[in-house]
């Protein structure tokens, strides 16, 4: 695949990644540019090793939480989600999934990250663990413990039927 073609076939992509993690379209935006930046600068870098759409998550990734260590951290990745759903989607489900953004933006970071990569992005496990560095058993693991804590949280808020939302 060439360079030329990474932008058309992925920023959308990336910014929507980035987006769940900076709840701003102006910073996302910035941050999708910066992202495709440093990808054609270390494009010759790429051997290969891993699809293109792997590679430039983990560049997003890691130029995201650069972003959060020169910035203040914050405390919740979603406090206004995409809504991800069709036209056709009912204010009910609309409220379902944002419960469930929000529920999520209250576990630990590693765990908000796992099932935002695997659950909403949809990655693979080999994919996921090249983007965040971790083996892919870790991200088996980690991806487990993520949901049985998002479902503990759902339950104790008595919102969002977990069973459904995780689909």
């Amino acid at each position: 695949m060439e360079t030329e073609s990474w932008f058309e076939d992925y920023a959308e992509e990336m910014y929507k990644y980035i987006l769940f993690m900076v709840k701003d379209r102006g910073t996302a935006e910035d941050l999708t540019q910066d992202t495709f930046i440093k990808a054609f600068i270390h494009s010759r870098k790429f051997k290969g090793d891993s699809a293109v759409r792997t590679w430039l998550y983990r560049i997003a990734y890691t130029t995201t939480m650069n972003h959060f260590r020169k910035k203040h951290p914050v405390s919740a990745l979603f406090d206004s989600p995409i809504n991800m759903k069709s036209a056709e989607a009912t204010y009910l489900e609309q409220d379902d999934l944002k419960e469930l953004y929000r529920t999520i933006s209250t576990l630990k970071m590693s765990h908000q990250k796992v099932i935002i990569l695997r659950k909403i992005q949809l990655l693979s496990v080999k994919e996921t663990a090249e983007v965040l560095g971790w083996s892919e058993s870790k991200v088996k693991m980690q991806l487990s413990r993520a949901l049985v804590s998002l479902k503990d949280s759902m339950k104790k808020q008595g919102g969002v039927n977990y069973e459904q939302s995780t689909r």
